[in-house]
């Protein structure tokens, strides 16, 4: 089998009207697709359609992979190419006339031989595509004033609270208002990015991708919207106009999250590193239940291979080949209700 892809930019003409294409991602390596098309003939038709269908659901899933400079190096490979990268497609209704083809189909990816292929050919790599990101929204009237974090009058916190993420890969949290993170941390910590707090809190939460938003009012409308990363980029500024309402701090939500996708995209795009390997431990119930975490854990974006050590009464040694931190790794497994506790030279693998 040839191990190549074919990619195509998603965009709102990504086919001409006689080959018209809408998606909805449901999972990792999974999209759902709908397709308009006519040719010279119903088996044409169908054909045409089915093609179109491959490249869009493909393109929808390799956008969760790489970076702009990956879809591009992908964007030349051919339909024959992507055709052999198709793991399931199922037609979940379908229409025909003697030169028209309409459908919707839910197409699965090989996502173990999508990894496998950019590693091969150097493509960048998002090796964490989907991130569990604490935001921390601070909010005051006026710059003068003190901020407000827990308080029933920070109505950034509230909007936040009613964040749906429709539109991000990634996953928004506000801060929840629970005992460790509310005696580890008030507005000022925040706002200062007090060290000893977010660790408290980094750790509690289980990420590493923590961002406080601190927002005042911009004079007599609008917002403006400091974006403080803990770790890694520096501050920037996002102005957001309208009249001061609810759904102001509500338009300001999708500008926030877009910014911060292309940190956390930029941040975990992986070319070239080096593989780093650890040694784990897990009591498994039943070989069942190994299996379908052995499933999780090889679909991580981080991981390369699990190697078997050995085997046997109720308990497992293996080790994991990985690229990026044991910090990255960990909250990657977090996302998938497991987590590696430390021990003197190995880890303990543990559920949720």
């Amino acid at each position: 089998m040839q191990k190549l892809f074919y990619l195509l930019f998603v965009c709102a003409v990504l086919f001409p009207l006689s080959a018209r294409a809408q998606i909805q991602d449901l999972e990792k390596y999974t999209a759902e697709v709908s397709i308009d098309v006519t040719s010279a003939n119903a088996a044409a038709a169908r054909e045409k359609g089915m093609n179109n269908a491959y490249r869009s659901a493909f393109m929808a899933i390799a956008a969760k992979n790489t970076n702009e400079e990956g879809l591009n190096r992908l964007s030349a490979l051919t339909d024959q190419q992507l055709v052999n990268f198709i793991k399931e497609a199922e037609v979940v209704s379908e229409k025909t006339s003697d030169i028209r083809y309409m459908a919707t189909l839910r197409i699965k990816i090989n996502g173990e031989l999508l990894k496998t292929y950019m590693q091969e050919q150097n493509i960048p790599v998002v090796i964490h595509s989907a991130a569990n990101i604490i935001v921390i929204p601070t909010f005051r009237e006026f710059p003068g004033d003190e901020p407000m974090l827990w308080e029933s009058g920070n109505l950034w916190r509230k909007a936040w609270e009613k964040n749906t993420n429709a539109n991000s890969n990634n996953r928004y949290i506000s801060i929840p208002a629970d005992g460790i993170n509310y005696a580890a941390l008030d507005a000022e910590k925040a706002v200062a990015l007090n060290g000893l707090a977010l660790d408290t809190v980094a750790s509690h939460l289980g990420t590493s991708d923590i961002f406080v938003l601190d927002a005042v009012y911009n004079g007599i409308e609008g917002l403006k919207i400091t974006v403080m990363p803990y770790r890694g980029s520096n501050p920037q500024t996002i102005y957001v106009s309208g009249d001061r309402s609810p759904e102001l701090f509500a338009k300001a939500i999708p500008q926030v999250t877009a910014y911060i996708d292309s940190i956390v995209t930029q941040k975990n795009i992986s070319m070239n590193e080096t593989p780093n390997e650890m040694t784990v431990l897990y009591t498994y119930p039943s070989l069942k239940d190994w299996a379908a975490i052995e499933k999780k854990i090889k679909n991580l974006n981080y991981v390369n291979n699990i190697n078997v050590d050995a085997i046997g009464n109720g308990k497992i040694q293996f080790k994991i080949n990985y690229i990026g931190s044991p910090v990255d790794l960990n909250a990657a497994l977090r996302s998938s209700s497991l987590r590696l506790e430390a021990r003197d030279g190995f880890y303990i693998l543990e559920k949720i």
